[in-house]
């Protein structure tokens, strides 16, 4: 299963410049500031305390090792081998994704033979946390089928 993920993140003109901006923002607002913007940002209907423990995992993170990451995250390319992926594969989005948006599941869905793409109605990326029903709910659909 693949959720609210995708094969290569640097396809638009956006995800360029956040690509870029983001090793910027953390050495110029530093962890703790950082964090904060990814909860206001990305994570706004995840529950207060769920985006307290985000915020605080973040925010403990080494900057430096944080932004060596990031910029291999942003370098990462799976698309040339997403074919050679033969198991059974469920990729799932939420439907209103701004952080990784739909069309990365439709990327990795067009890649990988014969996988289904199930959309979860009115969740982001957050979705493991914010609709956890639906989630297991395709999920325990497509182990069965």
């Amino acid at each position: 299963m693949l959720a609210s993920t995708y094969a290569f993140n640097m396809g638009t003109l956006r995800e360029r410049v956040e690509g870029n901006v983001v090793p910027l923002l953390l050495n110029v607002m530093g962890m703790r500031r950082f964090a904060k913007l990814v909860i206001a940002r990305g994570l706004q209907r995840v529950a207060e305390e769920r985006a307290e423990w985000i915020m605080g995992l973040i925010a403990e993170q080494d900057r430096a090792l944080m932004v060596e990451a990031w910029k291999q995250a942003m370098a990462f390319d799976s698309r040339p081998r997403l074919a050679e992926i033969k198991s059974p594969t469920l990729i799932v989005a939420g439907s209103k994704g701004d952080a990784v948006p739909l069309h990365h599941a439709e990327m990795l869905h067009q890649g990988i033979i014969g996988s289904r793409l199930v959309l979860i109605d009115g969740a982001d990326h957050a979705l493991i946390w914010t609709h956890p029903d639906a989630l297991l709910r395709v999920t325990e659909d497509f182990l069965r089928a």
